[in-house]
């Protein structure tokens, strides 16, 4: 509505001052007076053209490069104008409306040094680019959003601004014009430096050959194509008159519980929480190329469980889930955790990754170690951050048998998490 008035009354104007000169030329004659009119004629008719031209019925598109990329990497994105009428314009310009959740800067590895200061990555972006299309019925734009925050990114308008060439005159018009993409967690490559299939652990078991044992012999069988030299029973195999093997007791895969703190915390940490969902996402990727089960629990503002799983799908969803999670939930993350104990079946190996460090955390690690077979805490937060109250709970933890890894600046930044298990 202010829009249209605005176009009305300077239509209105320009009227007036077109009267006004010619009413001017009448009256007063001579050569400077008609000069005058004849002159200003051509820009003030120029003027009511762009008053009357429509810029509403445009048709605008927007082109993604695609549709779902990694924490950090490039977005482009090219807007294409087309016009019925090729109406001579001097100047357009077009303005995104960038969403919100974009103004933060996607990291990798080394955004990870501003840990003790997250603002620092923190960027308000605002697209505007200018194109002179004269007569040209289709204009052409171009631009990029570097280093995508994590999350799902929803575009909704395009603003296309135009008008004269002394900016008297000026016209604009709001397109919606929806685009989404989603942004995945950067996932890096996980060295533990401990393998976590036992036989005492777990209920599936594990078909891969190279992770039979070697050592537990539980009878013998004929020879197979496929069998190692190194399995042959020679002795078996001089008595039967036949090339007989070694059987070996099957190994059992570990079953692992993967937890993420996605708990609201008081001063929320955002880069230290972006580094717990990575962490996570890339232990889960971990996962996904081993034989043993993995199952992934997350408390915030709701309790999400994915089951004990070798479905890659399901993975697929994990992932897929930690793209869109945000830290939010009122009930503390011990409290959380504490009660989610109670129905966990035992002797799992847990990993617990979280950004905070109390003492009723660590009461409930102490507790989980109790019924598990083994407990696995991935404390992430910058380095100046942690307090020495902090630093004798981890000492505490390291001592209950509670397998302690503190990622700060240091760890966070390398290119492959480096952690014990």
């Amino acid at each position: 509505m202010k829009q249209t008035v605005n176009v009305v009354t300077k239509f209105v104007f320009t009227i007036l001052l077109l009267v006004i000169l010619y009413a001017y030329a009448m009256f007063q004659g001579g050569f400077v007076s008609w000069f005058l009119f004849y002159g200003m004629l051509p820009f003030l008719l120029y003027m009511l053209g762009v008053l009357l031209y429509p810029i509403s019925n445009w048709n605008i598109d927007r082109t993604l490069s695609k549709y779902m990329f990694q924490s950090g990497d490039t977005l482009a994105v090219d807007v294409h104008i087309e016009r019925k009428f090729p109406f001579p314009l001097y100047y357009c310009v077009i303005e995104e409306y960038v969403p919100e959740t974009l103004n933060r800067v996607g990291t990798k590895s080394e955004g990870y040094q501003y840990m003790g200061n997250p603002d620092e990555l923190r960027k308000a972006k605002r697209i505007k680019r200018v194109a002179f299309p004269w007569f040209k019925r289709s204009i052409h734009f171009h631009y990029e959003f570097p280093y995508l925050p994590r999350g799902e990114h929803h575009f909704h308008s395009i603003r296309v601004k135009t008008g004269d060439f002394f900016g008297f005159v000026s016209k604009q018009a709001y397109y919606t014009v929806p685009g989404r993409v989603l942004v995945y967690p950067h996932r890096r490559g996980v060295s533990m430096t401990k393998r976590v299939n036992s036989f005492d652990e777990g209920a599936a078991p594990s078909y891969s050959q190279t992770k039979r044992d070697t050592t537990v012999v539980t009878g013998v069988r004929e020879y197979a194509p496929g069998d190692r030299f190194s399995w042959i029973d020679w002795k078996t195999s001089a008595k039967k008159n036949a090339m007989m093997t070694k059987e070996f007791e099957q190994q059992k895969s570990s079953d692992v519980l993967l937890v993420l703190d996605a708990t609201e915390g008081v001063g929320e940490k955002r880069l230290a929480f972006e580094g717990s969902v990575e962490l996570t996402a890339s232990i889960i990727e971990s996962y996904k190329r081993r034989e043993s089960q993995l199952a992934f629990l997350v408390l915030g503002s709701e309790h999400k469980f994915f089951p004990f799983t070798k479905d890659r799908t399901q993975y697929d969803g994990m992932n897929q889930y930690l793209s869109k999670i945000e830290p939010v939930g009122k009930t503390t993350f011990a409290e959380s955790l504490l009660k989610q104990q109670q129905g966990l079946p035992n002797h799992l190996i847990v990993m617990v990754v979280s950004r905070s460090l109390t003492p009723s955390l660590k009461t409930s690690l102490v507790r989980l170690k109790e019924k598990h077979a083994r407990v696995v805490f991935f404390y992430i937060e910058a380095k100046e951050h942690i307090t020495s109250e902090q630093r004798q709970f981890l000492r505490e933890l390291g001592v209950s048998g509670v397998v302690v890894n503190v990622l700060s600046e240091s760890e966070m930044t390398q290119a492959k998490f480096e952690v014990s298990t």
